[in-house]
């Protein structure tokens, strides 16, 4: 895991972008019917680092497949691989172009264990120009134990999911849906609440501490822009573009935040606590200036992210809620923990019990595909501004849970990690952010839901945690990402 460490802090400065092969999609038809008054609260999770296939792996109905193809063209049989299997798969923007390469989704068993190995000729380091390839990166192969079949080749067994498979029997997921971006957790999480990374591409440089303006000094972003003549690093989609040094991570771009303040509806975002626990790199608005200091932040970002349990108790869930997990409760790959289905289920039942059923809309999300399988091909979309590729990201799940939700739905239309966003949006008569962000280019979920229908009955979702048991969790000292 160290060597794929070593790979962050030389993207975070030096990594290219790739050249150019697939033409940008145009942007989905969005439609206009509005939901009423039925839904007056939102709740969005968001789980870390799993795909569709490895979550859903042959639900009916549903778009997965059993197997893939490897760099080799070797046909690979997705193997079971438990939640809290120690290792970590490479997940930075330059493996999502691996795993992509061009459209192929072929390149899964070639992880990224470096960037302008130290001991291979002719790599210059820092690399930002055409004249390296990818003969400078040093590529590997992580197997489980006993396996012929490269790790991320495998899906989850379906007894530690069960929890994400009896929702979806009762309620909608989709199987078209996608990161808002091509890279890691730190540039989803700015799409989840601003639709945009401000060009962000990778995490930060402190990749082991804190995403934002509490990270200390001199932490550094990549940011993706065009350059010509493209860099050389893939032979296709010159409209990748290529990253370059940024500033340190603290931006003052627009979020969905100042829209609910100025129209005066309650919000709150659930994260552990800077500094004391880890996840706190998922608190999105640890990046945002205006937010960060503050009256959202003593009044809105709410620590540890437990206490969402305690303001549904004591009646005082907010209009709109964000619910990031602790590493244990994450699903990310690393954390040693199956608890993450059980934590989700815990945060449904929470609301499913309480006085707010009736007009909640729960929206379960992964932020990126953590560097496991998926064979879906992500669309592409050019950036307004800088025509650089930034997203789509590799296929994750999607599930929404709501009693106006459509009951054993999968959902085959396009949705993506800003959808949630414009989903708040039309809930609460909001405009777009920005006409250039992604919520104006998502969809809202409109199918997954049936406002026609009365809503259903609230029946809990199966789990051994108990609410109790987490309010004991014990956070582990590993790092949560790279």
């Amino acid at each position: 895991m160290r060597r794929c460490l070593v790979l962050a802090a030389a993207v975070a400065v030096t990594l290219a972008g790739c050249s150019g092969g697939s033409a940008s999609l145009p942007a989905p038809v969005i439609p206009t019917t509005a939901p009423g008054p039925a839904i007056q609260h939102v709740v969005v999770i968001m789980q870390e680092n799993r795909t569709f296939d490895g979550v859903f792996q042959g639900y009916p109905g549903a778009n997965t497949q059993s197997f893939g193809i490897d760099s080799k063209g070797n046909r690979q049989n997705l193997q079971p691989i438990t939640l809290a299997y120690p290792t970590d798969i490479n997940h930075l923007r330059v493996q999502f172009l691996a795993n992509y390469d061009g459209g192929k989704m072929d390149g899964f068993d070639k992880e990224i264990f470096t960037f302008c190995g130290v001991l291979l000729s002719g790599c210059s380091c820092p690399s930002n120009d055409q004249l390296n390839d990818t003969r400078c990166w040093v590529y590997g192969t992580h197997y489980p134990p006993g396996s012929t079949t490269p790790l991320a080749y495998a899906y989850v067994p379906r007894t530690e999911v069960q929890p994400f498979w009896d929702m979806a029997a009762q309620y909608a997921i989709g199987d078209d849906f996608f990161p808002s971006n091509n890279g890691p957790s730190y540039v989803s999480h700015q799409y989840m609440i601003a639709g945009e990374s401000g060009h962000v591409a990778e995490i930060p440089s402190d990749f082991n501490q804190t995403w934002g303006c509490d990270a200390p000094a001199p932490t550094t972003t990549a940011v993706l822009q065009m350059v010509n003549p493209p860099p050389a690093y893939y032979p296709f989609a010159a409209q990748f573009g290529q990253e370059l040094p940024g500033p340190f991570p603290c931006f003052s771009y627009s979020t969905i935040a100042t829209q609910l303040d100025n129209k005066g509806i309650s919000w709150g975002f659930y994260s552990p606590t800077i500094g004391l626990n880890l996840g706190d790199i998922w608190s999105a608005f640890d990046v945002i200036y205006p937010v960060r200091f503050g009256a959202d932040w003593v009044r809105n970002v709410k620590s540890p992210e437990s206490s969402f349990f305690t303001d549904i108790a004591s009646g005082n869930l907010p209009q709109v809620s964000w619910v990031m997990p602790s590493f244990l409760n994450s699903d990310h790959a690393g954390s040693l923990s199956t608890t993450g289905p059980q934590w989700v289920a815990n945060i449904v039942n929470a609301v499913g019990k309480s006085k707010y059923w009736n007009s909640t809309a729960i929206i379960i999300m992964y932020d990126d595909w953590g560097g496991w399988y998926d064979h879906v091909v992500p669309p592409q979309y050019a950036d307004a501004r800088t025509g650089a590729y930034e997203g789509l990201g590799i296929r994750t799940p999607l599930i929404v849970v709501s009693p106006y939700s459509k009951h054993n739905y999968v959902s085959h239309a396009q949705h993506e990690v800003a959808s949630s966003l414009h989903f708040i949006e039309k809930i609460f008569g909001l405009t777009s952010i920005q006409s250039y962000t992604a919520d104006a280019r998502a969809d809202a979920l409109d199918d997954m839901f049936d406002f026609t229908q009365s809503p259903s009955a609230f029946k809990p979702i199966s789990t051994t945690l108990t609410v109790t048991s987490i309010m004991q969790q014990k956070t582990p000292s590993q790092a949560a990402d790279y």
